[in-house]
């Protein structure tokens, strides 16, 4: 039996019967297309720069290097400026230096040390009952502005009396690496609130004393014994008067005319 089949054409494609010529024509097209633009954009990338903008950049660089090193005030205001010209002057507007009255920068700062001893002490003074000494109303706060000092740089350690209740003293040293302001500021803060109401107001001379006394007395922590001998002692310096205005920042005076 046989089948009559056409004769096969090898210069003709041979292509199925679903095969849509003009569409398979259409992609190759595009595809060849596509490709010659790769081709082009990565021969531009190429491309070597030309001479004449290299020659350019090297002259730009020769001239501009010369100028530079053969001038010693290019950029001299004194070189550059007209004969009998003047700077103007710019008012400031007063003192830039932060000032405020010794007690107020004292309270300031001062309150912002105690967050140091509120956790123990209360935020209003008041202690813990049996556990932490109240500062409100405290012998040991109002009796001398050492004492307060001493067991912020030492602290306090062995049994103590605070107004009529006794309490083991255990507290640690608050002070290491505080200026002289921050221990004048809290230990004002501390006899100026709370119901205290001492009004000195430390000088730097006074913190020197109490410096003297931490000094001499180690670095161990003060018992009752120890601050009692302190409690009714008198500085030797002067204090500061209300009307000092002092730099908020590092509490040192400041002269009213600056």
């Amino acid at each position: 039996m046989s089948t009559d089949q056409a004769p096969v054409d090898p210069t003709k494609p041979d292509l199925e019967e679903s095969t849509n010529v003009a569409q398979a024509h259409e992609e190759v097209t595009r595809s060849a297309a596509a490709a010659s633009r790769e081709q082009q954009l990565r021969e531009n990338g190429l491309e070597p720069v030309s001479i004449w903008i290299m020659i350019a950049g090297f002259i730009v660089a020769v001239v501009g290097g010369s100028v530079l090193l053969s001038s010693e005030n290019l950029f001299d205001y004194e070189t550059f400026t007209k004969d009998g010209y003047v700077r103007g002057e710019f008012e400031t507007g007063g003192s830039t230096i932060p000032t405020a009255l010794a007690g107020d920068a004292y309270l300031k700062r001062g309150a912002a040390l105690y967050k140091n001893c509120a956790s123990c002490h209360g935020t209003g003074g008041a202690g813990v009952a049996g556990v932490y000494p109240p500062l409100a109303g405290s012998e040991w706060v109002t009796g001398s502005g050492k004492v307060p000092a001493l067991v912020m740089i030492h602290g306090v350690s062995g049994p103590i009396s605070v107004k009529g209740n006794d309490y083991n003293g255990a507290m640690p040293p608050m002070a290491d690496g505080w200026s002289d302001f921050d221990i004048a500021a809290l230990t004002y803060y501390l006899q100026n609130n709370f119901g205290n109401n001492v009004g000195e107001i430390f000088s730097a001379e006074q913190i020197a004393e109490i410096r003297t006394i931490s000094k001499d007395y180690g670095k161990k922590p003060f018992s009752s014994a120890d601050l009692e001998t302190h409690l009714s002692a008198e500085f030797t310096a002067k204090p500061l008067t209300p009307e000092t205005l002092l730099n908020i920042k590092t509490g040192e005076v400041v002269d009213a005319d600056q």
